[in-house]
């Protein structure tokens, strides 16, 4: 029970105990010191306001009264603010002003302004301490007058010092050049014996008459040469330049070209000028051998298209020989394999080598006449290449002789064409 005093104007109060959100929230907010003088202001204004309402107290001094407690509270509310303002304000400036040395800005620029020119110094050339300098200083020693490299240099590049860089140099080229001497000379005079004839082609048709008859040797082939000779399609019928006659009794006719272009299909088409060949020569199949790289794109230095074959031979006989033997291999099969149980995979994969081989070989062969290019590499190359693509004939040939699994009624040519690509 709250005891209740009154001594004029003031008023005690003893034990009062009142439950009210209201005023805990506005009470809890102020300092300790100030909740007391908080509870009398909201006195005076609950009185003031219930004298008002209900006993006809002048409202202008119960405003009055009112607006000096506001006034009063937000006063020092703004001194309570500028006071924690300003000690901010305090607080900030010793830590962040760089101004002064003691703020941990000034501190931290301090410490950067030591480590840059510690930093720099280390990469100044004009200390003999510092890492370019010392940098400079190894440079030199390697690379300046009378250094490690100049004595290197020296001693690798005197050509009159034995095993010097430069002598096995100068020995290897002058080796070099009379290997290409000797190979112009050669190919000189290999111009100089195929030199007979006057018309176009010529020349080329009896480097390939050379070449057959080299490759045939020992054989038991017979070639002719049938360019100049009338045919079975008439007089005036000489298409059919060679015709070589194989102990089978089977025939390969030969055309030999040295054109800048030949076409492939059509009516002036090689394949049908092969055709017509075969029917001229009474021949079972057709060999198309030309001096330049004058096919489609996709044929290549060879390619296959069922009983013709394309071949590009400069006239050292390489090419040519893989065809003929590529050819005297089909007919023999075409003639004695009863049944098409052929790995076609192992075939399209060997046929694609062949044909890369002989693009690597003809570029290769065409190396040849470039000074530039080394003789002796070149030389090896083909010669691996030769037998790698005679090889690769006789590994197809192999497949197609393996043991027949199943007998059809009848029997099966394959047809090995080639790939446009």
């Amino acid at each position: 029970m709250a005891r209740i005093g009154i001594s004029g104007t003031a008023v005690t109060i003893e034990d009062l105990e009142v439950d009210d959100s209201v005023l805990a929230e506005l009470l809890s907010v102020q300092p300790n010191g100030r909740q007391a003088d908080m509870v009398r202001r909201v006195l005076e204004v609950g009185a003031r306001g219930l004298l008002t309402m209900g006993l006809g107290i002048d409202i202008a001094e119960v405003d009055a009264r009112v607006r000096r407690s506001v006034d009063e509270v937000t006063t020092e509310a703004r001194l309570q603010v500028e006071q924690v303002l300003a000690a901010a304000r305090k607080a900030f400036g010793e830590h962040f002003d760089p101004d002064l040395r003691s703020s941990m800005v000034g501190r931290a620029l301090d410490e950067f302004t030591q480590w840059r020119d510690g930093f720099l110094r280390s990469f100044n050339p004009d200390f003999t301490d510092s890492h370019t300098g010392r940098f400079l200083d190894q440079v030199n020693e390697l690379l300046g007058p009378d250094g490690m490299l100049e004595a290197r240099l020296r001693g690798v590049l005197d050509p009159d010092a034995d095993g010097s860089v430069l002598a096995r140099l100068s020995k290897s080229i002058d080796e070099r050049f009379g290997e290409l001497r000797d190979l112009l000379m050669h190919e000189r005079g290999k111009q100089t014996e195929v030199d007979r004839g006057t018309r176009k082609g010529f020349d080329y048709e009896d480097a390939i008459e050379d070449a057959l008859r080299e490759t045939v040797r020992s054989s038991g082939c017979v070639v002719e040469r049938t360019g100049r000779v009338k045919g079975d399609l008439g007089a005036e019928t000489l298409v059919g330049d060679f015709v070589v006659a194989l102990p089978s009794d089977r025939r390969i006719v030969i055309e030999a070209k040295n054109t800048t272009r030949i076409n492939l299909a059509g009516k002036d088409g090689i394949l049908e000028e092969l055709d017509r060949a075969m029917a001229n020569r009474s021949a079972d199949f057709a060999i198309c051998v030309s001096a330049r790289d004058a096919f489609p794109k996709e044929v290549g230095p060879i390619g296959v298209y069922g009983d013709r074959i394309l071949i590009v031979d400069e006239g050292d006989g390489t090419m040519l020989a893989v065809g003929l033997r590529l050819a005297q291999m089909m007919l023999d099969k075409s003639s004695d394999r009863k049944t098409a149980d052929i790995d076609r995979g192992f075939l399209h994969d060997r046929m694609q080598r062949l044909r890369q081989l002989a693009q690597l070989f003809t570029n290769n062969r065409r190396s040849l006449t470039d000074i530039k290019t080394s003789v002796e590499n070149v030389h090896g190359s083909l010669e691996q290449i030769r037998s790698e693509l005679l090889f690769l004939v006789d590994e197809i040939s192999h497949e197609i002789d393996r043991p027949i699994a199943i007998e059809p009624p009848s029997a099966a040519v394959v047809h090995l064409r080639s790939e446009a690509g």
